[in-house]
């Protein structure tokens, strides 16, 4: 009875953290958005321009009518079916949550029972922290995220003080702490202190989130209520032994979810998956696409929102950053992985075919080394790249 309770609480709340998220998202769904379409497959061209907005609709129904009956198996068959859809759709919808939510419904699909289910989501939920830790340990995650947001805009803390590099370097902790969790939640001795740790973090997080906070995203508020409400599902099954992992491990049954989580991550970390399924969250890793401007007047006129000068490499430029233009409108992170970017560029330029201005592409460490301007028209390749370093 126990083991059904807790199964049947986590899936509901996974449920009820995507529902949460969609309406969020609404605007993303919508026919008048600015933000291009990036679509992942050509056939999708093709569709209706109702199209998204059916789909929201058909996914929201499904999804509280899941909320009323989570173990409706040909309904769970449907929802997956529907947000693979929006994937179809546009790479925008490709987030780390989402990929999360719908791990968990493809592991409640398939499982044959309560201890398969949970020893699956541990699973899910040892790698999430295991990478997004790892993935943590370098000095963009320090300097973008660490630097920026928590040390600078938070605590005041900037490269001028005394004792910087001890705050500096103490940022990696983030990423060692996760890593310590997420191995932690492996082994049976040291779970409970793992789940408890997490429900610690996760209410740092929401608090960070939180008007008294540092971070803006509040799009994954309900992804990390729902972390914070597994975590607090694993406390009490830990400590009450309501579930035993099923070790060792039988590769029949849990082969699909050691490839997906543990395996193609791997590759993730070298640069060949895709960084969200790899989790690979705030690691401050990846390139940076910016649309620069020489007059102001040259930028698209739905666009002028969201410009802004910026010096670059000691000329002031108009720019246009499409991620914080996608984080804006429509409440997402626009996903950094090349195909993507490549994409983007492709829609804006479909879209914008008068554009006068430039792609402006960086990397960490941000210096005149790693950024290069591409004049629009030229497709993202070394052979059209002009690399900004200065002549000596």
């Amino acid at each position: 009875m126990h083991k059904t309770i807790w199964v049947t609480a986590i899936v509901r709340l996974t449920l009820l953290a995507h529902l949460l998220t969609q309406l969020f998202l609404y605007k993303a769904w919508t026919l008048n958005r600015v933000f291009p379409t990036l679509t992942v497959f050509p056939f999708a061209r093709n569709l209706p321009k109702e199209f998204p907005f059916i789909l929201y609709c058909a996914t929201l129904a499904t999804t509280l009518l899941l909320l009323w009956k989570p173990h409706w198996k040909k309904g769970v068959g449907l929802w997956i079916l529907l947000v693979l859809g929006s994937w179809a759709w546009d790479y925008v919808f490709w987030q780390p949550y989402t990929y999360c939510f719908l791990a968990i419904a493809v592991i409640h699909f398939f499982s044959k029972s309560e201890e398969q289910f949970w020893t699956c989501c541990l699973l899910l939920l040892s790698a999430l922290y295991t990478f997004s830790g790892l993935h943590k340990i370098n000095g963009a995650f320090l300097y973008t995220i660490w630097d920026s947001y928590v040390l600078k805009n938070r605590f005041g803390i900037t490269s001028n003080d005394s004792f910087f590099l001890i705050f500096h370097y103490a940022g990696l902790l983030v990423g060692l702490i996760e890593i310590l969790f997420g191995i932690g939640l492996l082994f049976q001795q040291t779970r409970l202190g793992a789940f408890r740790g997490l429900v610690l973090m996760h209410v740092l997080i929401l608090l960070g989130l939180s008007p008294i906070g540092f971070f803006s995203n509040g799009v994954v508020v309900p992804w990390n209520i729902l972390l914070l409400g597994i975590s607090g599902i694993g406390c009490v099954a830990s400590k009450k032994r309501f579930f035993d992992a099923l070790w060792p491990l039988e590769f029949k049954k849990h082969g699909l979810v050691i490839l997906c989580f543990w395996i193609l991550p791997v590759f993730g970390y070298f640069g060949y998956y895709n960084r969200y399924f790899s989790f690979d969250v705030y690691s401050g890793k990846g390139k940076s696409l910016s649309i620069i401007f020489d007059n102001y007047n040259d930028c698209p006129k739905p666009l002028l929102s969201f410009l802004h000068p910026r010096k670059i490499e000691n000329k002031t430029y108009w720019v246009v950053s499409p991620s914080r233009w996608c984080k804006r409108e429509l409440h997402l992170v626009l996903p950094n992985d090349d195909y993507i970017l490549h994409s983007f560029v492709a829609a804006y330029e479909k879209e914008f075919s008068n554009s006068k201005g430039y792609w402006y592409i960086t990397s960490y460490p941000f210096t005149a080394e790693t950024s290069f301007r591409i004049k629009m028209g030229n497709p993202l390749q070394v052979g059209c790249i002009e690399n900004l370093q200065k002549k000596r």
